[in-house]
């Protein structure tokens, strides 16, 4: 597929992007799931927000690509970052993963969430970001979450517990948006543009997607 790059070196292009792809599907009345990474995709996340303040947002569905199970609230939840950031989006329906439960049974609502919102909205987009391992969602090379054929899996990480879509999820977007800024991803960017298993580089998956587009301050090839 063709991978489309646009030059950012800061959030606000992804930001504006997003919105306003987002607001042209709302224009037409249509159900938008957009789903959102952590990490360096916080400040993107909350842009995208500030610029859709103040419209009807009855149609938007919004959650995480991943999350990092624990109790709700704890430091290093995706969710909470996003709520440390200030994030907010008034009039949309809102699923922070985390409730409480065990991790099994939050995977299983997740993996609902996920059958449901897909099945149910017009259109599905993600924010996501890729690691300089390659990992992209909460999908690490050559760990479980791999080869899961659920949309939503769980595992241990080592350093996190984590909840995550898979590659059959994320194979259901409509489009992907991925911010990668910093030299440290400029590599796993040239990877991504050759042909490698998904279990070496998890962002390979992201190729399954019917649009691809990656903000990003590498040179220009």
């Amino acid at each position: 597929m063709q991978i489309e790059f646009i030059p950012a070196s800061s959030p606000v292009p992804a930001s504006k992007y997003i919105a306003g792809h987002i607001l042209s599907q709302l224009s037409q009345n249509r159900r938008v799931l957009w789903l959102v990474s952590g990490g360096s995709c916080i400040e993107v996340a909350v842009g995208v927000a500030g610029l859709l303040i103040g419209q009807n947002l009855s149609n938007l569905v919004m959650s995480l690509v991943d999350e990092r199970y624990g109790p709700i609230g704890h430091p290093n939840s995706n969710w909470q970052q996003l709520v440390m950031a200030e994030f907010a989006l008034p009039g949309a329906t809102l699923n922070p993963v985390l409730s409480g439960a065990s991790k099994a049974a939050t995977t299983e609502a997740y993996e609902s969430f996920l059958m449901h919102e897909f099945a149910n909205t017009d259109y599905h987009i993600g924010l996501l970001g890729i690691g300089a391992d390659g990992h992209t969602s909460g999908v690490l090379p050559h760990s479980l979450a791999v080869t899961a054929t659920e949309l939503a899996t769980s595992y241990d990480a080592g350093e996190y517990q984590r909840i995550t879509t898979t590659p059959t999820a994320l194979s259901k977007l409509n489009e992907a948006v991925v911010y990668a800024v910093g030299p440290s991803k400029w590599p796993v960017l040239d990877r991504l543009e050759t042909e490698l298993p998904v279990a070496v580089q998890p962002a390979q998956a992201l190729k399954a997607v019917a649009r691809l587009t990656v903000f990003t301050d590498r040179p220009l090839h």
